[in-house]
């Protein structure tokens, strides 16, 4: 009879412990709301703060369904996204945007008159 309890016991043990896994959100990481905090312009880095964008706000709200609601140069849309541990790929009304993750920062690269900007996000207090 204890070897039964005891294979019981251990049985139950091994499904819990693999049922514990199914409920991980992979999206945990980022989902939330991410601001910008600091812009690389030509290889300066300044404070976001620091730049006049009025009406050109960035912002993006990553909710851990996969889904997501991003404000680019002020202009917002809903979309979807994939976190791979290492980027976030977004699309978003036909188009697609690619930001990587290092170390609970998101940075976005863009590109005007040839010159790259880099916008730096960390999530919001909540």
């Amino acid at each position: 009879m204890g070897k039964k309890i005891a294979a019981l016991s251990l049985f139950c043990l091994i499904i819990s412990w693999l049922l514990a896994g199914c409920g991980e959100d992979k999206n945990a990481a980022i989902a939330g709301e991410w601001v910008p905090s600091t812009v690389s312009i030509g290889g300066t880095t300044i404070s976001y703060s620091e730049l006049d964008t009025k009406g050109r706000d960035f912002s993006f709200r990553f909710h851990p369904d996969g889904k997501c609601k991003i404000v680019i140069g002020g202009v917002q849309n809903d979309g979807t996204y994939t976190f791979n541990d290492t980027s976030v790929d977004i699309q978003y009304g036909g188009k697609s945007q690619k930001l990587s993750y290092d170390q609970g920062i998101l940075t976005l690269k863009m590109t005007y008159n040839g010159q790259t900007t880099s916008y730096m996000f960390t999530k919001a207090a909540r």
